[in-house]
């Protein structure tokens, strides 16, 4: 499946509910079958993902319509629409665990590099510094050596300003030119991940000791999820509340483009 425009050939003697349906199966089945582990499988990945959600309009084109047609009756509308949300979700769960499936391969991937090129760019961040360092230091070295041959040629002002120099230069922040790392940066076509943060109260004591004591404010106290979880979406890695921790959920959605 090298195009996403492919759709797999079904017999022409189906019906059009038949053929949506017919459709599912083999996308489903393709996407079951992909383990993400380099670029090329990411590649592949990424395709069938968006494949998958053309599938999926294409299922919305076809019930919609008749879920509409069915709120038109109204004698029947509630069993009408019932049935055909049941045969309109059977048609779609292939997929529906198929497109799951591909986001837990993709984001998984992408987060395993993502901290490959975390760690890599922090390794030459730090090989930048030392350098820069050494190179200070080499400097530092020079100017104070050339310092003294002015002082002992009785230039001390000229060795006074030389020595404020070195030490001003020491003191400017170190500013390191970081190379490209050797893990590539994952990229996905059409799609994108999206991390959302929810906190989770694993300590109801040590919250409500923190609550009784001050140090947190009595809306956590129910807990308040709603509190919570905007605090989490707020502060992330960096939220402290003793018996709650900050949890994230990264998942794939289509990007349009």
């Amino acid at each position: 499946m090298n195009e996403l425009n492919q759709v797999p050939i079904v017999k022409q003697d189906m019906n059009p509910e038949e053929e949506v349906k017919a459709k599912t199966l083999p996308i489903a089945t393709e996407a079951m079958g992909i383990i993400v582990r380099d670029q090329t499988t990411l590649i592949k990945a990424n395709q069938v993902f968006l494949l998958i959600d053309a599938a999926r309009k294409e299922i919305k084109d076809y019930f919609g319509p008749i879920v509409e047609k069915w709120k038109e009756t109204k004698k029947s509308a509630d069993e009408g629409r019932a049935l055909t949300l049941r045969k309109w979700e059977k048609a779609e769960e292939p997929l529906v665990r198929a497109r799951m499936y591909l986001d837990t391969q993709i984001v998984d991937y992408k987060r395993e590099q993502d901290k490959k090129r975390e760690e890599e760019q922090e390794l030459l961040r730090q090989e930048g510094i030392k350098a820069e360092m050494e190179r200070r230091k080499k400097e530092e070295k020079e100017r104070l050596a050339q310092a003294v041959e002015l002082e002992a040629a009785g230039a001390t002002e000229e060795a006074e300003a030389l020595i404020a120099e070195t030490i001003e230069e020491n003191q400017k922040p170190v500013e390191v030119y970081i190379p490209p790392t050797a893990t590539e940066k994952v990229e996905l076509k059409g799609m994108t991940t999206v991390t959302n943060w929810h906190a989770e109260c694993f300590d109801k004591k040590a919250l409500f000791l923190a609550i009784g004591q001050g140090r947190c404010p009595e809306a956590y106290g129910d807990p308040n999820m709603a509190a919570l979880n905007s605090q989490a979406t707020h502060l992330k890695k960096e939220m402290r509340i003793p018996g709650v921790k900050s949890v994230s959920e990264t998942k794939s959605r289509p990007t349009g483009r």
